[in-house]
C-alpha cells in the first residue's frame, strides 16, 4: 500500500510535469504571433502608403496638365481680347469712314444737282430734227411753243445736246428763262411741236432722278383725281389740296 501511494505521486508528479511543459509552450508560442500579426500590418500600411503616393503622383500630373490648360487658356483669351478690341476699334474708324462718304456722297450729288440747276431735259424730239445747229433750234423753238410773251428779251442758250452724246463746251441756260420756261409749260399743260408731244423736265443728276421716279404712282393718282402738283427740290412733292399744300418726302406716305 505504501509503495503504491508512492507510484501514485510519480504518476501524478509527472503529470505536473506535463502540464507545466505545455504551459512554457503556449508562453512561448504567443510573443511570435504577435510579432508575426505586427509585421502584417507592417507590411499592409507600407504598401497603403504606397498605393497613396502613387494616386497623389498621378493626381500631381493631372494638376500640372490642368493648370497648363488654364494658362493656354488664359493666354488664348488675352489674345482674344486683344484681337476683339483692336476690331472694334477698326469698326468704328470703317464706320466713321463710312458716315463721312455719305456725307460727301450727299455734298456731290447736291453739287452737281446744282451744277444743273439751271438746265433743262427736253423730251420728244424727233432724232436729228435739230440740224447742225442745236442752239439756235432750241431758242426758236421755246419761243414757237411756249410763245413770245413767255420771254421779256431774248432767250440764251449756252449748251444744247443729244442725251448720250460728248458734252460741248460747258455753258448754262440763265436760270430766271429755266423758271419761266417750266411755268409757262405747266399753264399750257400738254405741247406739241410738229405733231410731236414734248415735255419740259428740270436737269438732275441720276440719283436725285431715281429718288424722283419713286413717286410715279402718288403724282398718277394726283392726275386721275385733277390735284394739282408739283417737286420741290430735291426730292420732295407739293400737293394742292383743297385745306392748303402737303408735302411728302416718302413716297409710300404719299
Amino acid at each position: 500500500f505504501y509503495i503504491t501511494k508512492k507510484r501514485e505521486r510519480k504518476v501524478g508528479g509527472k503529470k505536473k510535469k506535463k502540464k507545466n511543459s505545455g504551459t512554457s509552450e503556449s508562453s512561448q508560442a504567443s510573443p511570435l504571433a504577435a510579432t508575426g500579426k505586427r509585421g502584417s500590418l507592417a507590411d499592409d500600411m507600407r504598401l497603403g502608403f504606397a498605393t497613396i503616393q502613387t494616386g497623389l503622383a498621378s493626381l500631381h500630373l493631372e494638376v500640372s496638365s490642368i493648370n497648363k490648360k488654364l494658362d493656354n487658356i488664359s493666354l488664348r483669351l488675352d489674345s482674344s481680347e486683344r484681337r476683339i478690341g483692336d476690331i472694334e476699334n477698326r469698326v468704328d474708324h470703317i464706320e466713321n469712314m463710312i458716315s463721312e462718304v455719305h456725307w460727301l456722297h450727299a455734298k456731290c450729288n447736291d453739287l452737281e444737282n446744282r451744277a444743273r440747276r439751271s438746265n433743262l431735259h427736253l423730251v420728244g424730239l424727233q432724232e436729228g430734227i435739230e440740224g447742225k445747229d442745236p442752239i439756235s433750234f432750241m431758242e426758236k423753238l421755246l419761243v414757237e411753243v411756249l410763245g413770245e410773251e413767255t420771254f421779256p428779251g431774248q432767250v440764251e442758250i449756252e449748251r444744247a445736246h443729244r442725251a448720250l452724246r460728248p458734252w460741248p463746251k460747258e455753258g448754262l441756260l440763265r436760270f430766271p428763262d429755266k423758271v419761266r420756261i417750266l411755268r409757262r409749260a405747266r399753264e399750257l399743260g400738254q405741247l406739241t411741236f410738229k405733231n410731236q408731244k414734248i415735255f419740259f423736265f428740270p436737269d438732275v443728276s441720276a440719283e436725285l432722278q431715281a429718288k424722283r421716279r419713286e413717286f410715279t404712282e402718288a403724282r398718277r393718282l394726283c392726275h386721275s383725281l385733277h390735284l394739282p402738283f408739283s417737286f420741290l427740290h430735291p426730292a420732295k412733292l407739293r400737293v394742292s389740296l383743297q385745306d392748303g399744300p402737303k408735302f411728302f418726302t416718302d413716297p409710300e406716305e404719299a
